[in-house]
C-alpha cells in the first residue's frame, strides 16, 4: 500500500534555534506519513542552548545542522512554516502552491531570560502537536491552514464570534458555560463548537465529565492577532462572568 507523505519545512533567518528545534520536535512526534526539514535565509550553526533544550525535552538531536534555503527545493514541500517575521517577509512570495503558515516566535538567542530556549522548545512542542492533529484529521471541511478565507466566514457569525471572544478572554470554557453566558440551547452551542474544532480554530481536552475548549495554539499568528485585537476593541461582546463548572455544570 502506497503511503502519501506530507512534507513540511520550517524557516527562520539563521536556522540555528527556532526552526532547527521545530524540525527535531516535528520529526519526533510525526510518523512515516510526514517528512520534515528546516532551513535559514542566512544560516549559521546550531545554538548549544537549542540543542540542550531539545535534550531536556527528550528530543533526538543527532544529525541536526543548519542549512541554507538555497539548498532546499521549496516546490517539494506541502507546508512552509516561518518562525520569524524576517523569514516570513523574505520567503512568503517564494512559495507558490504550498500552504504558508506564519508563526512569529521571539528569538531565544537574543533573549536575556535564562529559560528562553526551554520556553521556546515547549511552546513549539505544543503548537506542533496541535498542527499534527489537524493535518492527520480526515475531514471534508476546509481547514483554516488551507483556506484562510474560511476564517472570515467564521468570524462573521455573531454567535461564533461571541464564543471565540469568550475563549480569548477566559482561556478555557466548557459547553455549559457557553450555554449559560449566551442563552443558546446546548445542542446549538455544541454543534458550533464541534464545527469550530473541525475547522481547526479550536482545540479541546477532556477533564472528568467535562470537555473544555480553547483557541487552537497552532493558529497562524495573523489569525490569533485578529482575535486578540477584536476582543480588545469590542469587550462589550464578551460576557465577563461565567459560572463555575463545579457549581451545577453538567
Amino acid at each position: 500500500m502506497l503511503i502519501m507523505t506530507t512534507n513540511v519545512l520550517f524557516l527562520c533567518t539563521a536556522n540555528s534555534a527556532r526552526s532547527l528545534m521545530a524540525e527535531a520536535i516535528f520529526r519526533q512526534f510525526a510518523g512515516d506519513d510526514f517528512e520534515v526539514a528546516s532551513a535559514g535565509t542566512e544560516p549559521t550553526q546550531p545554538e548549544p542552548g537549542a540543542l540542550a533544550a531539545l535534550e531536556h525535552l527528550g528530543v533526538e538531536t543527532d544529525g541536526l545542522h543548519s542549512k541554507a534555503l538555497d539548498e532546499i527545493n521549496l516546490n517539494s514541500f506541502d507546508y512552509v512554516i516561518s518562525l520569524c517575521d524576517r523569514a516570513r517577509t523574505e520567503c512568503q512570495t517564494l512559495c507558490g502552491d504550498q500552504h504558508f503558515i506564519a508563526w512569529d516566535f521571539p528569538d531565544p538567542v537574543t533573549s536575556k531570560k535564562s529559560d528562553a530556549f526551554k520556553k521556546t522548545a515547549h511552546e513549539l512542542s505544543e503548537r506542533i502537536k496541535m498542527l499534527l492533529l489537524i493535518l492527520r484529521k480526515k475531514s471534508d471541511r476546509p481547514q483554516l491552514f488551507d483556506a484562510p478565507h474560511e476564517f472570515f466566514k467564521i468570524m462573521a457569525d455573531p454567535l461564533r464570534l461571541k464564543m471565540i471572544l469568550m475563549l480569548q478572554y477566559h482561556g478555557e470554557l466548557c459547553v455549559c458555560q457557553f450555554v449559560d453566558a449566551t442563552g443558546m440551547s446546548q445542542p446549538k452551542v455544541s454543534r458550533h463548537l464541534a464545527q469550530l474544532r473541525e475547522y481547526g480554530l479550536l482545540a479541546d481536552r477532556k477533564d472528568q465529565r467535562w470537555v473544555y475548549y480553547r483557541i487552537n495554539p497552532a493558529l497562524q499568528d495573523w489569525m490569533a492577532t485578529m482575535i486578540k485585537t477584536t476582543a480588545a476593541y469590542h469587550a462589550s461582546l464578551i460576557p465577563q462572568q461565567v459560572k463555575d463548572v463545579d457549581n451545577g455544570c453538567v
